[in-house]
């Protein structure tokens, strides 16, 4: 038994020692710590960075052996996004004129005059503050304005924040280039640049820069954001030849086909229709690279009995027709749609009218309704006209909000010299009861609605009618026919030619003492430009803006 003990006694010593030489061992080895003069990692003097306006001061202690630090600005705390780096030798730096309102990531690190010795980092952050007040002249990009490669941005002119350049700069990718170039005088007198060079379908951010400024980020303007026009992720792209026709009724009752879809139309196609009842919510959008696509009708649209739909939208696009007592849309059924959005689109040849509800208490219900920087032109001329929109369903129409915003309505009996044929009004409400609030706003109309009443809702209490930028420039007749007890109506800047024979007081306008014939440049053949460059119409900005001369 002593033996035994003895034996294990003498193992357990001599695995000690063998134990004790694998540590000596592995101390010699390439991972044992090494007695070098690794420099003290700074410690900072302040609890946190002084930040004042757009600048930030940090202070740390001596390191000795230190012949530099290294600082560093990040805009992320896993320090993967550097925006600046600084080396120098002092124990103190003031990162001077940086973005306002910005949170930063901040680390400091000693050198040694080997590398290898170089201290750890120490850590901190800071927030700079607001950009103080300044002016925002850059305005919204309109869509009517960008193209797939092109896009003309504007602003105010104000000899108190002048401007010198411009920048349009991809908001998501770093691989897209950014276009910046300074502006010509003829721009910066303008307060307008077309910067060219763009890619389809990309979000952009725009500045305008006043490089006189001594602070860098004092420099720009308000910034303003815009998608350059193509199809994006998604879109059907519908080239020349294509049956949009079949497309559109097939993709109607195919259930893997998500409502929204977007038809991208090349530029410059044409396209043959018949007009079909639809089921889901699409959308069409013509290129801009050359004429807008054109879609010939034969019919009228309408919507299933019952349906829900998010919303219908039409972008670019030149529509027309063919049949004789047509409309772009009629329908007798109970649907409700979300929003209706109709941009930059001409409508020619709708006879009888553009948009109509009938069927007798067949609710329909249009939560909101856009139409921007469209024509209607050459329309009219069929004996029965009803009207631009009439909403006969006998009462059971809910038009909660329509806007109409830098169109134009003009020539409304094509093809007769009767302008009796005309269409009668721009929107009659008929007898809904459902409040709306209705807007017409930089509107121009021209040899329209010849002694007809424009706007009509008596039955919609509560309603808004807001009447603003109108040029009246046709022999209508009254603009209100009717308007409902508790509706308010509300006019601005609202001018009128002598062709509108009850005088300017009606809308709370100004007269002109002109015609159209001396406004326009050539009214009769469709040109509405405005002659004189110094007339109210262009100073006030009067009416459809595209009509104001560049």
């Amino acid at each position: 038994m002593k033996n035994s003990k003895r034996a294990i006694y003498i193992l357990s010593f001599l695995s000690m020692i063998l134990l004790g030489g694998m540590l000596n061992s592995c101390q010699q080895d390439e991972f044992a710590y090494a007695k070098v003069g690794d420099l003290f990692q700074p410690k900072f003097v302040l609890t946190a960075p002084v930040v004042k306006s757009n600048s930030i001061a940090v202070v740390w202690y001596k390191v000795n052996d230190a012949v530099s630090y290294t600082v560093e600005l990040h805009l992320d705390n896993y320090y993967s996004s550097l925006f600046k780096s600084y080396t120098i030798t002092d124990t103190q730096i003031l990162m001077d004129d940086i973005p306002y309102k910005t949170q930063f990531y901040i680390r400091v690190r000693a050198n040694s005059d080997n590398p290898q010795f170089n201290s750890q980092w120490a850590y901190t952050n800071a927030l700079t503050e607001e950009r103080p007040t300044y002016a925002h002249i850059l305005q919204p990009v309109e869509k009517v304005n960008i193209t797939e490669t092109e896009v003309t941005v504007s602003w105010t002119v104000d000899a108190a924040n002048p401007v010198d350049s411009i920048s349009v700069a991809p908001a998501q990718s770093k691989e897209i280039p950014a276009v910046g170039r300074k502006l010509t005088p003829s721009e910066i007198s303008l307060g307008q640049a077309k910067i060219e060079g763009l890619e389809k379908s990309t979000a952009y951010n725009v500045n305008v820069y006043d490089n006189n400024k001594p602070r860098v980020y004092d420099r720009p303007y308000n910034q303003v954001s815009f998608r350059s026009a193509g199809p994006s992720p998604g879109q059907i792209l519908v080239m020349k030849g294509d049956d949009l026709d079949a497309l559109l009724k097939k993709n109607n009752t195919d259930a893997t086909i998500p409502e929204g879809t977007e038809y991208f139309l090349e530029a410059g196609s044409l396209f043959k229709i018949t007009p079909f009842t639809i089921s889901k919510g699409f959308k069409l959008t013509g290129g801009t690279q050359g004429a807008k696509p054109q879609i010939e009708m034969n019919g009228n649209w309408n919507i299933t009995e019952g349906s829900f739909l998010t919303s219908l939208a039409f972008e670019n696009i030149r529509f027309y027709q063919t049949i004789d007592a047509s409309y772009f849309f009629n329908s007798g059924t109970s649907w409700t749609i979300g929003e209706v959005s109709i941009y930059n689109c001409d409508f020619n040849n709708f006879k009888r009218g553009f948009w109509r509800h009938q069927g007798s208490g067949k609710y329909k219900e249009v939560g909101n309704f856009e139409m921007t920087y469209c024509t209607l032109d050459e329309v009219g001329g069929h004996s029965g006209t009803y009207g631009t929109f009439v909403l006969g369903s006998a009462g059971a129409d809910n038009f909660k909000r329509a806007v109409f915003n830098n169109c134009t309505f003009m020539r409304d009996y094509y093809g007769t010299t009767n302008n009796a044929y005309n269409f009668k009004n721009l929107f009659d409400y008929g007898t809904s009861t459902y409040p709306i609030y209705l807007e017409y706003s930089n509107i121009t109309i021209y040899d329209y609605a010849y002694n007809r009443s424009l706007i009509n809702m008596p039955a919609a209490v509560g309603s808004t009618l807001v009447f603003k930028n109108v040029l009246l420039a046709s022999a209508c007749g009254k603009i209100i026919q009717a308007i409902a007890a508790g509706s308010t109506a509300t006019y601005s800047n609202n001018y009128t030619t002598t062709n509108y024979l009850l005088g300017p007081a009606s809308i709370q306008g100004t007269a002109l003492g002109i015609s159209a014939l001396d406004l326009f440049v050539n009214p009769k053949a469709g040109d509405l430009t405005i002659k004189d460059a110094n007339s109210p119409i262009v100073t006030n900005k009067v009416g459809d803006t595209r009509w104001l001369p560049k």
